[in-house]
């Protein structure tokens, strides 16, 4: 007999209970199997508490809270050994918040006006360590990275040239990345902008606007094998663990996504 898959472990964090009471009937529907709401608390400190005594999977917390709100909380989360994953969801839809929230390292920013089950999916995603945001945000962000100004060149960041492996797969005419496009290292970014080619550009700039694999082989001719190497390669030349993730550093680093790469 196979053993029973564990159910995911979570922790619903928010100071109002009506929101409380409505995740937890989400969270005990067919629709959410395989998941078990462990606690339930008011607030970061709360939080803390339920898990010294509680181990989780997935921390599911509100942004803003009265004592430590959600970006303290995740703080604290992830200086634990072995931290779960952590949600933030909000009513008070803010930009730089959503930054900040994945820069720290969180695996969700979603709206507390999303559907049910996208909230379901939204545990279970950041569970296997995918990154989700709701598409309001999503969509936001795609357009802060599009109109970012590039800063001052650095010439150590120039285009390298293209490898044989990226050649052999691309067909047809490569997008030829604009002026704003060249490589730039912002004042404070936390990593430099490391060398791309102008085809990892192209890419990542698809990346940016929010195309699917598909739609960049669609977009550049490429085969579907040499578009899911490419991206694989940004990834890890960034250090991103998803692409949201991913285009969240590469603007951080200085990169301006090719204008009408969407």
């Amino acid at each position: 007999m196979t053993p029973a898959t564990p159910a995911l472990r979570l922790i619903i964090v928010d100071d109002d209970p009506l929101v409380l009471s409505s995740l937890r009937m989400y969270f005990n529907t067919p629709a959410a199997e395989g998941i078990e709401v462990v606690g339930e608390a008011c607030d970061g400190n709360h939080a803390l508490e339920l898990l010294d005594r509680e181990p989780a999977d997935v921390i599911m917390a509100d942004v803003h809270m009265p004592g430590m709100g959600g970006l303290d909380l995740l703080d604290e989360v992830l200086a634990r050994p072995d931290p779960p994953q952590f949600v933030a969801m909000t009513s008070l839809d803010e930009d730089e918040t959503m930054l900040r929230i994945l820069r720290q390292g969180g695996r969700g920013y979603i709206l507390k006006s999303s559907r049910p089950q996208y909230i379901i999916d939204t545990v279970l995603e950041a569970a296997r360590g995918g990154t989700i945001v709701s598409p309001q945000p999503a969509t936001r962000l795609v357009q802060r990275l599009a109109d970012r100004p590039a800063s001052v060149p650095d010439p150590e960041s120039a285009p390298a040239p293209e490898d044989s492996a990226d050649a052999a797969g691309t067909a047809g005419t490569p997008v030829t990345p604009s002026p704003a496009t060249s490589a730039a290292t912002s004042a404070g970014a936390s990593r430099p902008l490391p060398r791309l080619s102008e085809s990892e550009r192209q890419v990542l700039s698809m990346i940016c606007g929010g195309l699917s694999n598909s739609e960049i082989c669609r977009a550049t001719g490429r085969s579907g094998s040499a578009v899911k190497k490419q991206v694989s390669h940004l990834l890890a030349k960034f250090g991103a663990s998803s692409r949201v993730q991913l285009a969240v550093y590469a603007v951080e680093a200085g990169f301006a996504p090719t204008p009408g790469a969407r």
